[in-house]
């Protein structure tokens, strides 16, 4: 359990939060139990801070932080640092003598400022900001030769060496500097000299040998490659008519099948060149004969006509040794078997950018020379790793003493939630929006979530789609309407938006959970509602009255037109409208009368206490209903609903509830603003003295009013002479004695 010595508590609403300012209360959370904690665990997206120091606290890579990795985070501060005055004072300076020597990783971040600033010249300095760190970090992220192993071209000092970088970047693709650039690491140099190996190897398979004069592969010598590009150009459409001709001699009748079929001649436009092109490149070379024999001198394809008497010339007398008009199926045989060595040759061609170089410079990068000397930068970059490491851990001692006290008090404790000086961590900006100005705004990832969190709230909540300028990213915000009342806030409606920044956005409501938002508004809510329903119910009326008299007008226009109204027709439902009307207006005159023959029998004061009771029996439970609802109004929603793990109910209170919704002043000494004066003040004090006066004066006059009556009545009236048995009436009565 925890001591408690070092700890103290503040009342921030309606919880307990623990008072942070100091690196000796920061160290006490260390010691309070996380169910006293705020919050136990928040996504780093909703958090306005340094990236840098959330991605560092962010131990586990998981988009969160948790109770533990604050704690992780306050041990290793507190251990870095010997002298805690700049972590109280939430110093952006790093002091050399507030390191931590005899700490390993104090160590570390000492000699990395002490080189840092003797390459900023200030080698006498005894401290370095967190501006200097990320200035010279930059610099050594953007040198030829990265921490990542990839090497710029310009990192060789050798030009050739140069170059055949940006020959591997060229041919084989490069890496992503830090920088920005394309570089060359190790797996882009093993994959260049492995292409260049095997098409140098190809190559070489296709190289006739010293004192040979042909081979395999090349069976005409140096002129194989070009007969056979000759015989390439026409392969196709040879081997396709000795089929048709081999399928034409089983019958007649294939031969209907073969070419364009009449429906498709007629679907093509021939007066275009681009289609008798088309046509021409898919006929076949020469009409299919059933003798299986090719004759170059008949008809043949204009399209292959040329690249065929080529081949006749330059390529047949080569391979069958005599000269001829015709090829049969055979000898077209031989000549495939003649070149199918140098054709598999052609197919095993490596498909690789680096044919462009030429053979003999790939034979230059590949002998060792080039390779080694990229090597050579590549393990440079191990010292570039090892200097931005060291960068890096400096780096992370200033953030985390600038903002751990920061974090704590937006994590463990809330405090800057009720200040209305300052701003919480997770709060993303003000939303100015019918004519106020609304300050509390979190961070909406996920509307429908939010949504469905925030209901239990008791909160009116806006959601707010924010646009911000020069094509930057929509985002939304969760913003709570706390004050006043819903006044013009709709779907749809726009506004500003301002962020932590200051930038300003466009603004739109894109969504709405409706609930009271004061007293006020609740107690008038369902008045408002009877207006409403009463004028629909009204509205309703009247255009359905105005829908049947339109009929009625329609139809006696017709039969007026048409001639005499016959019995029963237009006459008689204008007597039944008249007779309606008649009998509306009796009963509207009889329903007056009752009501103000009823009024006059009833005494004033007893219609204003029906009233008020009326009045008080529909107001109490609202009020009631109301009040329960506005005081269970929970900040904590509001924030679990993006994602926040939080502990304590965090009640809104009146003074939140002002600040967060806000309706700003006119600026003092403006003119032509109304401003409630004293002058206003006493009319309205004089005006409330004179009703209750009056009221009273009224009151005294109707009691006064009955009691008058009687008096009179008793002065004119004869006293009647009392009978023994008789009553005043006349009638006998009994007598005691039953007589």
């Amino acid at each position: 359990m925890e001591s408690g010595k070092n700890m103290s508590f503040r009342r921030y609403g309606r919880s307990y939060h623990l008072h942070i300012e100091t690196a000796a209360e920061l160290q006490s959370v260390l010691e309070l139990d996380q169910a006293h904690w705020v919050a136990t665990n928040a996504p780093i997206n909703t958090i306005n801070c340094d990236g840098t120091f959330l991605t560092l606290m962010d131990t586990d890579k998981n988009g969160r932080i948790i109770c533990q990795e604050v704690k992780d985070g306050i041990v290793w501060l507190l251990e870095v640092f010997s002298d805690h005055e700049g972590i109280s004072k939430g110093s952006r300076r790093l002091r050399l003598g507030a390191i931590n020597y005899d700490n390993p990783q104090g160590k570390e971040i000492h000699e990395a400022a002490v080189k840092m600033l003797r390459r900023l010249g200030r080698g006498d300095a005894e401290e370095i900001t967190l501006e200097d760190i990320r200035q010279i970090k930059a610099q050594v992220q953007s040198q030829s030769v990265s921490e990542a192993g990839v090497i710029l071209p310009e990192a060789a000092e050798d030009a050739q060496v140069s170059e055949f970088i940006g020959e591997v970047i060229a041919t084989v693709g490069g890496v992503e500097h830090p920088g920005g650039a394309l570089g060359v690491d190790q797996g882009k140099l093993d994959e260049f000299v492995k292409q260049a190996e095997a098409f140098l190897k190809w190559h070489q398979q296709g190289q006739i040998p010293a004192g040979k004069a042909k081979t395999e592969i090349m069976p005409l010598g140096g002129q194989t490659a070009g007969r056979y590009a000759i015989l390439a150009s026409v392969a196709d459409k040879i081997e396709q008519y000795f089929a048709q001709c081999t399928v034409l001699a089983l019958g007649e009748k294939f031969g209907e099948q073969m070419g364009w079929t009449a429906a498709e001649l007629q679907e093509l436009d021939l007066d275009e060149p681009g289609v008798i092109e088309e046509v021409l490149r898919k006929a076949p070379l020469a009409k299919p004969r059933a003798a299986d024999v090719l004759c170059l001198a008949e008809q043949i394809n204009p399209y292959y006509a040329r690249a065929l008497a080529r081949f006749g010339k330059e390529v047949m007398p080569e391979v069958l040794k005599e000269t001829g008009d015709t090829m049969t199926s055979g000898q077209w045989g031989q000549i495939k078997d003649f070149f199918g060595a140098h054709k598999g040759w052609i197919k095993g061609k490596p498909n690789t950018a680096l044919e462009s170089l030429g053979v003999q410079k790939l034979r230059n990068y590949v002998d060792g020379n080039f390779t080694k000397a990229v090597q050579a930068l590549i393990a440079k970059s191990k010292d570039t790793a090892f200097a931005l490491d060291n960068i890096r851990l400096a780096e992370k001692a200033v953030l985390y003493q600038a903002y751990m006290i920061s974090l704590a008090n937006n994590f463990v404790s809330f405090p800057h939630l009720y200040d209305a000086q300052k701003r919480a961590m997770f709060e993303m900006g003000t939303l100015v929006m019918d004519g106020r100005r609304f300050n509390l705004a979190v961070n909406s990832v996920d509307r429908a979530q939010h949504a469905k969190v925030a209901k239990t709230s008791n909160m009116y909540v806006l959601y707010v789609e924010i646009t911000g300028r020069d094509g930057k990213a929509k985002y939304e915000v969760a913003v709570p309407v706390t004050s006043g009342g819903k006044g013009n806030l709709c779907l749809g409606k726009r506004g500003v938006f301002y962020d932590l920044a200051g930038e300003e956005a466009d603004a739109k409501v894109v969504h709405i959970i409706e609930n009271p938002i004061s007293l006020a508004e609740a107690l008038l809510a369902p008045f408002l509602r009877l207006g409403r329903m009463l004028t629909g119910k009204i509205e309703s009326i009247t255009a359905e009255a105005e829908k049947k008299f339109d009929s009625k007008a329609s139809t006696a226009m017709n039969q007026a037109t048409a001639g005499p109204v016959a019995k029963g027709g237009l006459g008689g439902s204008t007597g039944g409208m008249l007779l309606g009307a008649g009998i509306a207006m009796a009963a509207l005159g009889s329903a007056l009368a009752y009501i103000t023959k009823t009024l006059a029998q009833t005494q004033p004061l007893a219609i204003v206490v029906g009233v008020l009771v009326v009045l008080l029996a529909v107001m109490v439970p609202i009020s009631i209903v109301a009040y329960l609802k506005l005081h269970k109004r929970d900040i904590s929603a509001i924030l679990e609903g993006s994602g926040w793990g939080i502990n304590a109910r965090m009640r809104l209170t009146r003074k939140q509830g002002k600040f967060f919704s806000e309706c700003p002043r006119y600026p003092e000494g403006s003119k032509g603003i109304a401003r409630l004066s004293w002058r206003l003040v006493v009319v309205i004090i004089v005006l409330l003295a004179i009703l209750i006066g009056g009221g009273y004066l009224i009151k005294c006059r109707l009691d006064k009013a009955k009691e008058a009556p009687t008096e009179e009545t008793s002065e004119k009236l004869p006293v009647e002479k009392e009978v023994p048995g008789v009553s005043p009436a006349g009638e006998e009565r009994p007598t005691e004695a039953g007589g």
